[in-house]
C-alpha cells in the first residue's frame, strides 16, 4: 500500500526554489565591424578594486542600418583613489585619437569624447566557460566628435559666373 503522506489533497507541497537566472551576453563572429558608441562612463569596480571605463557599442550591419549586437569595451583606469589615465595604458592614447589631439592642461579626459560616434572596431571573444563578444580595439574613427564645427570655405555660398569665350 502506498504511503498516505504522499497522496491526497492534504499533502503540502514544498515551495519550488527560484530558478537561477543568467544574463546571456551577445556573441557574434569575430572580425571588423562598424559600430556606434552609444554610451561611455567610468566607475569603480569593487571586484577588481580598480577604476574602469565602459563603452557600449552598437555593432552595425555593413549597410549601417541595423544593430547586430550591443557589445562592451573596457579600459583600465588604475587602482588609485580617483580614476587615472596612465601614459602606459590604453585609455590615454585612444582618448587622444578620438579627440584628434592631446589634452590641454585643464582637460579631464571624459569618456564623452568616444560617444555618439561611429568607428571601425575589432570584435573578439572573451575566454572562459561561457565566452561572449567584446570590442577589442578601435581601428579608425569614421565620424568626428560631436560639436566639432566645420568651417566654410570662402567660395561656399557664392556662385561663380563663368564667361564663355
Amino acid at each position: 500500500m502506498a504511503d498516505p503522506r504522499l497522496e491526497g489533497p492534504a499533502r503540502k507541497r514544498r515551495a519550488e526554489p527560484p530558478e537561477i537566472e543568467w544574463k546571456d551576453y551577445p556573441r557574434i563572429a569575430p572580425g571588423e565591424y562598424h559600430a556606434y558608441c552609444k554610451s561611455g562612463k567610468h566607475y569603480h569596480d569593487p571586484g577588481f578594486k580598480s577604476w574602469r571605463c565602459l563603452l557600449r557599442w552598437d555593432v552595425l550591419t555593413e549597410d549601417l542600418l541595423r544593430v547586430v549586437a550591443c557589445l562592451p569595451m573596457w579600459f583600465a583606469l588604475g587602482s588609485l583613489e580617483k580614476p587615472h589615465a596612465s601614459r602606459r595604458g590604453k585609455y590615454l592614447p585612444e582618448w587622444i585619437r578620438a579627440n584628434s589631439g592631446a589634452p590641454s592642461r585643464g582637460d579631464r579626459l571624459s569618456p564623452r569624447v568616444f560617444t555618439q560616434r561611429i568607428a571601425r572596431v575589432e570584435v573578439g571573444d572573451t575566454e572562459g566557460p561561457a565566452p561572449y563578444s567584446v570590442v577589442r580595439k578601435i581601428i579608425t574613427w569614421e565620424t568626428r566628435k560631436p560639436g566639432h564645427s566645420v568651417s566654410k570655405s570662402p567660395s561656399q555660398g557664392r556662385h561663380e559666373i563663368c564667361d564663355s569665350d
